[in-house]
């Protein structure tokens, strides 16, 4: 099989060839890597032989006026398209933008700005149609990329404001989250229309943190699950399969997520007490499973890598359903050693 095959029939239900893998690396890993024998320029995708193709999304932003007001090698301070100030650091370590002023803090809010979230060709990537045709040469598994409803909203709103929303103004909350579903899903038949090629869709919204998730799962279910299962129903309708990111501790969501359409979900952080092996057996083969090896452990000895990978391939990937990635991103406290060696376990288990 080629890359896209084996996803697709992973995601699809089927046994593949062997387990799919990719992983979301670190830019100060790669350069703790190139002191460790990676070549400079060496494609890491290719070397380790991952599975996907990202072609990206469409602007989902207020389209507001944006503005720098400083500028520096450590980060930059800034209002985004969304009308935040915010401070990003630009080292990777510092991913978290610092969330400082939000000109939408409140429902009414939300209303005087809404009617800019209108879909346009100004929306869609000038260079789509390019990458629309290496993605298909790659013969890789290719992926629109966005953000869903909820991520799409609350860096607008900021936390604790979408917070207020959802428990105070719930028709309001989900006339948010259905509105930023409408654009995705609009963008998409967009870029289907031009004849922009994917395979799927992967979908980016972290709906918990290390204890648990950051609302409940009645609250999911009334305000967002719907527009999560609209979303679905859309790419699935058109026999493309949808993977979820989704950080932190979200086993208590799963049943919905499964209801909803979700064919993956990703990356399943081990840190937050989660275990596929758990997993596979309450939930076997509704989903398919994506990640969950410990970068703790790969942080480690050669025998905690060997520990963990081969006491979790065997029961995440029984009967398919199973895709190799770490628990969440690769940190500089993996060396180029001990990742190299991680894959060569994955070639070594991690076959049908």
């Amino acid at each position: 099989m080629d890359s896209r095959e084996r996803i697709l029939t992973t995601l699809k239900g089927g046994i593949p060839d062997r387990i799919g893998r990719a992983d979301s690396i670190w830019s100060e890993t790669f350069t703790r890597w190139r002191s460790e024998g990676l070549e400079e320029g060496q494609d890491v995708g290719e070397l380790f032989g991952f599975d996907f193709y990202g072609i990206g999304g469409g602007d989902l932003s207020l389209r507001l006026q944006t503005e720098v007001f400083e500028d520096t090698d450590e980060y930059i301070l800034h209002k985004d398209a969304n009308g935040v100030t915010r401070k990003d650091i630009k080292r990777e370590s510092g991913h978290t933008p610092q969330w400082l002023e939000h000109t939408i803090n409140t429902g009414k809010d939300w209303y005087a700005y809404k009617d800019r979230l209108v879909l346009s060709d100004e929306r869609v990537p000038g260079n789509i149609l390019e990458v629309s045709v290496a993605a298909e040469k790659s013969r890789k598994f290719a992926y629109f990329s966005s953000v869903e409803a909820y991520e799409a909203a609350w860096p607008v709103f900021g936390q604790v404001n979408i917070f207020t929303l959802m428990m105070d103004e719930p028709d309001t909350a989900a006339d948010v989250f259905n509105t930023y579903t409408d654009m995705i899903i609009g963008m998409a038949q967009r870029y289907i229309d031009k004849g922009v090629y994917f395979d799927g869709a992967w979908f980016y919204g972290d709906m918990g943190y290390r204890n648990s998730t950051l609302f409940s799962p009645a609250c999911y279910e009334e305000l967002l699950w719907p527009a999560h299962r609209r979303m679905c129903d859309f790419f699935n309708s058109h026999g493309k399969p949808v993977i979820l990111h989704s950080c932190g501790k979200i086993e208590a969501l799963i049943p919905k997520l499964i209801e909803a359409g979700f064919a993956a979900i990703q990356p399943l952080e081990a840190k937050c007490g989660q275990d596929v092996r758990v997993l596979k057996e309450r939930f076997g083969n509704k989903i398919t499973f994506f990640g969950n090896i410990d970068v703790r452990k790969l942080s480690g000895t050669r025998a905690d890598i060997e520990e963990e990978i081969t006491s979790k391939l065997p029961v995440a990937m029984k009967g398919g359903g199973y895709i190799f990635h770490s628990d969440h991103s690769v940190p500089p406290t993996v060396s180029f050693d001990n990742y190299r060696y991680a894959i060569e376990l994955i070639d070594k288990y991690g076959r049908y």
